[in-house]
């Protein structure tokens, strides 16, 4: 049977801010070879054939731009649900999105587009602007207390398959036998496959989520690396998500978000 390539899905709004997500994503497809296809939700099929012959003239003015011309996709549905879906169905290798940031009441309970990425198989990688540079020269890795750090270093094995990063594993002042032990399986992992990197510890003067954004602007990094929550309880929306400081930082910083899953093993290679 014959190879068909995967793809990087970008949902598009026809918003600026999603044109950089289609910027994002030709960079990222270049990197791992993979299809672009755009996807644009719609609430009723009513509204497809319009929908369709927007996103046809995105497609061609990104082909006369970019010399790249994505494949289109619209399907009906509610946002928050209908994207990982989809990427979950045909297998997407990433999601780029966009993210306008918080408003009102979202500040504290967590803006769409964790909503839209929570319990995800597939990663998403969050932009706030246009691309800065390579997207995989220097990636951040805070590190903590959570077993789930082990399968944010199997997405950083399967980037440095295409691609050379510098990885930045950034530590809290605290003293931790899940930290150290997190950190002694992160440092074997990546010797163990010359993926170069190197330790950084935070200061404690602030919270570490500060700290992880200040030395990710001060190192220019070009993604941070997080695990999502795996759940938003009450006490997490009264003293503020972190997922949600990280997204949507000052700095601009695109960040791919990973959800605890057991089945990584398949995004070895391409098929």
């Amino acid at each position: 049977m014959e190879n068909v390539k995967r793809s990087i899905l970008v949902p598009y709004d026809f918003t600026s801010l999603s044109d950089y997500a289609i910027e994002h994503g030709i960079q990222m497809m270049k990197i791992l070879n993979t299809r672009l296809v755009l996807l644009h939700i719609v609430k009723d099929l009513k509204y497809e054939r319009e929908a369709t012959d927007k996103l046809k003239k995105v497609a061609e003015a990104t082909q006369k731009k970019h010399k790249v011309k994505p494949e289109i996709m619209i399907r009906p549905g509610k946002v928050s649900n209908a994207i990982k879906r989809i990427a979950g169905n045909m297998e997407a290798v990433l999601v780029i999105m966009k993210t306008d940031g918080p408003k009102g009441i979202q500040r504290y309970t967590g803006s769409r587009a964790i909503k839209v990425m929570y319990k995800s198989r597939i990663p998403f990688i969050v932009i706030q602007g246009p691309p800065q540079g390579s997207m995989l020269k220097k990636v951040l890795f805070p590190i903590d207390f959570r077993y789930e750090n082990k399968e944010k270093l199997k997405w950083i094995n399967f980037l440095a398959k295409f691609s050379k990063p510098s990885v930045y594993f950034f530590r809290p002042n605290v003293s931790d036998y899940r930290i150290r032990s997190n950190l002694r399986f992160a440092t074997r992992f990546l010797e163990g496959r010359d993926i170069e990197f190197e330790l950084v510890h935070a200061r404690g003067k602030k919270p570490f989520t500060e700290e992880v954004l200040e030395f990710s602007n001060f190192l220019q990094a070009d993604l941070i690396i997080i695990m999502l929550s795996r759940s938003i309880s009450i006490d997490k929306i009264l003293f503020g998500l972190k997922d949600q400081k990280y997204i949507t930082n000052e700095f601009k910083i695109p960040v791919m978000c990973l959800n605890a899953r057991t089945d990584l093993r398949r995004y070895g290679s391409f098929r």
